[in-house]
């Protein structure tokens, strides 16, 4: 019946957002967090971009810059704490809000070198396409008005 197809594309939907909201927190929790660069080959589409207006644009396209993005937040942040605060995913997309927090050791992209932990405040909107992070629009923000 009608009623049980419905069911069974609602269920196939959230099964997929799952998925989608999965991956989206590998891209944060593995790459950037635990430092497993290679794992941008596998989640990431070969033409993947990430759109950033304020990251130089060698960080924008592909695996290969994003690796090279992680490893610059890694080297920068070696005390790095990424946190998801909340996830929400809708269709092929997945919205996350995040910080991070550490201690600049070395100047990158902006961001002073610095015996002083920073916070970093964020929203990351993916788009996912056949199970892999085939876009990003990322902005954030460091310090607080508190």
């Amino acid at each position: 019946s009608a009623r049980m197809l419905n069911t069974s594309s609602t269920t196939a939907m959230a099964n997929t957002e799952q998925e989608n909201e999965v991956i989206s927190h590998r891209f944060h929790m593995e790459i950037f967090q635990e430092g497993k660069l290679a794992l941008a080959d596998e989640i990431l589409t070969p033409d993947f971009v990430l759109h950033n207006n304020v990251l130089p644009s060698e960080f924008a396209k592909g695996p290969e810059s994003i690796k090279r993005f992680a490893s610059g937040v890694i080297d920068c942040l070696p005390d790095r704490q990424f946190t998801h605060h909340e996830t929400i995913s809708k269709g092929d997309k997945v919205l996350i809000r995040w910080t991070v927090t550490g201690t600049p050791k070395r100047d990158f992209i902006g961001v002073p070198a610095s015996d002083k932990p920073i916070t970093v405040t964020g929203f990351d909107l993916f788009r996912i396409s056949e199970g892999k992070l085939a876009e990003m629009w990322q902005r954030w923000n460091i310090g607080s008005w508190q």
